[in-house]
């Protein structure tokens, strides 16, 4: 993802990196790619590194428990902040690893190497593989607590959002996971209240593409959109009904329209680029899911069809078991199965209390 220079210092704290060095291939019982398929792209068998390996999971439970895995120890090591909170995290993950369910919107390049760090780091399970993931220029550490920013030295993890509740290694929120990058959103020097925002930061008028950016403005003029670069068939298009990133895979031609539909196994399905797109809520939300939109604005894809009605709205925790609520649907986590402490719903954080599995 582009690299975009931040005009706020980080006046509040201090980032100091410390290192890290995380074997994130060490073969244990959780399989990756790799070690489902050796002979897949980018694995030690054909000489790659690692850097093309596609995440495809070979079935839809497999990729559940990946993203169950992933998501507990993300939330767990880094805080429940952002999309780091493990229902809403496992939506990214199974729209990452369940190519099936998601042929057309998949991760790529910088996105696509997060959720195969995430992947990887199951391998050896830890916080420091983990904070591999979402500071790949090293963890850094706070001098004071209390506020959220954005790391903005030239060496730093320009587009991890950075938590420091007290002095101490900072946990954080990598925004590339989702096509994004950091923002500290207040106007003064004291890099406060970031956010994970697309191109146009807080300074977003309009909802357009600025070549493979996908700006989607909100009220207040933040960019809520993303890098199409890092999706699906990686360029932002203009010519449909609303500007919208380019599905991948077969997505064949149609006629552009805002709408979702449903068809009758519960594949929700949309044409807002004028390209055929679609995403199987039964794999995201569960059966019985898929709720047809009469008509989108711009970002609406047709994940935003799955979304399970009368079920869970956040994650809780069920004596030590996490109970992750993924759009409506009850993903319940076996915290300590997972090698993670057991579920609190006091976890403190920058945005309040909040429930997951706790670190080992």
């Amino acid at each position: 993802m582009r690299r975009r220079a931040l005009a706020v210092a980080l006046a509040s704290a201090s980032l100091v990196a410390a290192a890290a060095c995380v074997d994130l291939f060490h073969s244990t019982d959780v399989q990756s790619l790799c070690d489902v398929d050796a002979n897949a792209p980018g694995c030690a068998s054909d000489g790659g590194d690692g850097g093309a390996v596609d995440l495809c999971a070979p079935d839809t439970p497999t990729a559940e428990a990946w993203a169950e895995r992933a998501c507990a120890w993300l939330a767990a090591c880094e805080d429940p902040i952002g999309q780091n909170v493990t229902g809403e995290c496992m939506v990214n993950a199974l729209m990452a690893y369940n190519c099936g369910a998601n042929p057309n919107r998949r991760p790529l390049g910088a996105a696509r190497d997060f959720w195969l760090c995430m992947q990887n780091a199951q391998n050896a399970p830890s916080c420091a593989a983990v904070a591999a993931c979402v500071f790949p220029n090293k963890t850094p550490d706070c001098k004071s607590g209390g506020f959220i920013g954005c790391s903005q030295t030239s060496n730093a993890n320009v587009e991890t959002r950075t938590e420091c509740n007290a002095a101490g290694p900072a946990h954080g929120e990598n925004c590339v996971a989702y096509g994004q990058t950091c923002d500290s959103l207040d106007r003064d020097a004291s890099n406060n209240n970031a956010l994970c925002v697309g191109a146009a930061g807080r300074a977003c008028t309009q909802s357009k593409c600025t070549g493979t950016d996908l700006s989607l403005c909100d009220d207040a003029a933040v960019d809520r959109g993303y890098d199409c670069a890092l999706l699906g068939g990686g360029g932002c298009l203009s010519t449909g009904v609303v500007p919208a990133c380019r599905p991948g895979g077969d997505a064949g031609l149609c006629l552009s329209s805002g709408a979702i539909s449903c068809t009758a196994g519960g594949v929700a399905q949309g044409c807002a680029s004028g390209y055929k797109e679609s995403v199987d809520c039964n794999a995201i939300s569960g059966p019985s899911s898929c709720a047809p939109l009469v008509d989108g604005g711009a970002g609406i894809t047709p994940l935003a069809a799955c979304q399970a009605t009368g079920g869970c709205t956040s994650d809780t925790c069920a004596v030590d078991k996490l109970v992750a609520c993924v759009r409506g649907r009850i993903a319940t986590i076996d915290c300590t199965g997972l090698g993670l402490k057991p579920c609190s719903n006091a976890i403190a954080t920058i945005e309040g209390n909040r429930s997951a599995c706790t670190p080992p």
